[in-house]
């Protein structure tokens, strides 16, 4: 059952009276007044899905169109995407990673499953990726969500066959379906409100060859020689829209996180978004962000730490199979 607003409000203050007093001014945060706030925190928190999610799609807002067609172009950038090159000890194994999400590294926010898992027989040529995301705790009382995502990348490439993605927030639902072809992404969406009445269709379309969603993205990351790119650059679909992300190494530390110590690699990100006439453009919306990989076989974010408009949200590895 969960807990009425009421004593969820008055546990969340006791505990933030208490972590005031034990905390130093500049490293304060305001956990329940964020909480209250009429900004949408859940697409900042349980839509963290993945770091990536976190840092480029958790904001983005939903928009309706008949049709939208990014026509075909070849921009400037696009020299600058890097190419995928495995490092020798790379290989495609079963994996399954289990996050915690947190908003201003105190308050439990949401948790976070990602699986990838090579196919056999007939299929051996595509890895199969799912994710399940949820807020928990206090931030359930405010704002309810769930997503489920599945994803179906060509093992060779590490390129998208098929992405679809599922939401559900504060009772409203919405979809995406995408497909990749031949340098071409079509995106189809619905957003169901929680009346269930006028659901809105958009349709999108993006003539791009080396577009990524979010899940064959963290398999790049795993598989990339970084010892040959110590800047990366990809063109990144977290849902609908496109964002060139660039990931710069910045250097390797030890990383506690919960209770086991890292090896890592450390990343900066940076994110640009990409406008329909495939013109760069600011994202306002992240000031930075940090990427922690494991510097043994698996590569996976052990952690992510992102200093969103809304606020500060890290996401951490609580458990690797």
């Amino acid at each position: 059952m969960a807990p009425s607003v009421s004593l969820t409000s008055f546990a969340c203050q006791s505990a933030e009276d208490s972590y005031r007093r034990e905390t130093p001014w500049p490293m304060r945060q305001t956990p329940c007044r964020l909480m209250h706030a009429k900004f949408p925190m859940s697409l900042a928190i349980p839509r963290s899905y993945v770091a990536l999610l976190v840092v480029i799609g958790g904001l983005t807002g939903f928009a309706v169109f008949d049709a939208v067609r990014a026509e075909a172009a070849t921009p400037g950038w696009s020299a600058s995407i890097t190419p995928l090159v495995r490092r020798s000890d790379a290989e495609i194994r079963p994996l399954n990673l289990s996050y915690e999400v947190s908003w201003s590294q105190w308050l439990q926010a949401g948790s976070l499953h990602i699986a990838f898992a090579p196919k056999h027989g007939r299929q051996q040529a595509l890895i199969e990726a799912r994710a399940r995301a949820q807020s928990l705790g206090p931030v359930r009382v405010f704002w309810p969500y769930e997503s489920s995502t599945r994803a179906e990348i060509w093992r060779r490439t590490l390129y998208p066959a098929r992405f679809e993605h599922e939401q559900t927030e504060s009772g409203e639902r919405e979809t995406y379906q995408a497909t990749y072809r031949k340098g071409v992404m079509h995106v189809e969406s619905t957003l169901t409100p929680r009346d269930r009445r006028g659901v809105e269709r958009e349709t999108r379309t993006h003539e791009h060859d080396q577009i990524r969603d979010v899940l064959s993205t963290l398999l790049f990351l795993q598989q990339i020689d970084l010892s040959q790119h110590q800047s990366l650059t990809l063109l990144v679909q977290p849902l609908d829209r496109l964002y060139l992300v660039s990931f710069t190494v910045v250097g390797q530390e030890q990383r506690r996180v919960f209770e086991t110590r890292w090896k890592t690699i450390k990343l900066a990100v940076r994110i640009r978004r990409v406008t329909d006439d495939y013109e760069l453009a600011s994202y306002n919306k992240l000031r930075s962000a940090t990427l922690w990989l494991s510097n043994d076989e698996h590569r996976v974010p052990v952690e992510i730490q992102a200093d969103l408009r809304v606020g500060f949200v890290s996401m951490r590895l609580r458990r690797l199979d």
